[in-house]
């Protein structure tokens, strides 16, 4: 009688090359989990989200609220306030300016019921806005100044 041959058995499979193969799948997906991670962070454009950094010096008595006004004419996004005799510094969003890089700020001082409007200012990216906030009076804020240092 003729030697059988024996057919190999289809359901076991050749797992010399997994190892390999989980390895590279790890990888794949923690660069991907990690580049996803990043794009979040940065806000989902690819870029950074760019900010401006307000220095608020308060010469005054009187503690003070600042807003950044977003489009002309409107009510501001307040940024905080800055007791009197005190300096704070700000981050303005890039999503906070104007078009075009525009920076409007308002001041009002909370006893009092005046505000002041500063001058608009062509911002860029990392750049240093010193505002300083000078009271005449009790709560007049008029000959406050605001200036680009960097």
């Amino acid at each position: 009688m003729p030697a059988m041959l024996t057919e190999p058995n289809r359901c076991t499979r050749d797992v010399a090359g997994l190892p390999r193969l989980t390895a590279w799948l790890a990888s794949f997906l923690m660069v991907a989990l990690l580049s996803a991670c990043s794009l979040t962070k940065l806000g989902g454009r690819g870029s950074p989200q760019g900010t401006v950094s307000l220095v608020v010096e308060n010469r005054g008595y009187y503690d003070v609220n600042v807003y950044v006004v977003r489009s002309e004419g409107a009510r501001g996004a307040r940024l905080g306030t800055v007791n009197g005799g005190a300096t704070v510094t700000f981050k303005v969003r890039e999503t906070d300016l104007q078009a075009g890089g525009l920076l409007q700020l308002q001041a009002r001082a909370i006893a009092g019921r005046s505000s002041w409007l500063s001058p608009t200012l062509v911002v860029s990216n990392g750049g240093v806005v010193k505002l300083d906030l000078i009271a005449i009076g009790t709560t007049d804020l008029s000959q406050s100044q605001i200036y680009i240092v960097q």
